[in-house]
């Protein structure tokens, strides 16, 4: 087996464990529901940069004071250093994720109620050396709850890969379960 496809393969070993204990990962203290799909990719970098995983499952999270949000966690592996890899190269001229909260009538359309849109080049650029395995953040603001509608959260995120020329890629998350 050629090395690319060992560090492929090596580094989809890991999101797919890394997967699993997203999937089962809940803060005690939210009413929250999270994507049940798949939001992972591997993104093969130019020259010598390892591949990087990454993963970003949307949330509808329920608030004390019948508040409610669309919140996501971003997490990255970059693929194993094998040695010959350039691990200090920046990987990313932009990474943007815009997160929506959403409503919809019983039946309906989605309607967007409120969005956040949180840009993490910097942060993946600079911990991918030190902190090959992180995890941050973005939430909506936070609207009033309205229980004879059903909420999601729901994300896009847009990605430029330094180097490749490219230009930027569109990837349409998977968006949350309905919560009532």
């Amino acid at each position: 087996m050629n090395q690319t496809r060992m560090r492929a393969s090596a580094l989809a070993a890991t999101a797919v464990s890394f997967c699993g204990i997203l999937a089962t990962a809940q803060p005690a203290a939210a009413a929250e529901t999270c994507t049940t799909k798949d939001n992972s990719r591997i993104i093969a970098m130019s020259g010598a940069i390892p591949e990087t995983w990454v993963g970003i499952p949307t949330c509808v999270e329920a608030l004390p004071g019948d508040k409610v949000r669309g919140t996501f966690r971003f997490h990255w592996k970059v693929g194993p250093n094998d040695g010959q890899s350039d691990f200090t190269s920046k990987r990313f001229t932009s990474f943007k994720v815009t997160v929506r909260l959403e409503s919809r009538f019983p039946g309906g359309a989605d309607t967007v109620v409120t969005s956040k849109t949180c840009d993490f080049a910097e942060d993946i650029n600079k911990a991918l050396e030190s902190n090959p395995n992180a995890e941050v953040g973005c939430v909506t603001p936070a609207a009033a709850l309205d229980h004879g509608k059903q909420w999601s959260g729901d994300a896009t995120a847009v990605y430029d890969v330094a180097g490749d020329n490219k230009g930027p890629i569109t990837w349409n998350l998977n968006g949350s379960p309905l919560m009532s």
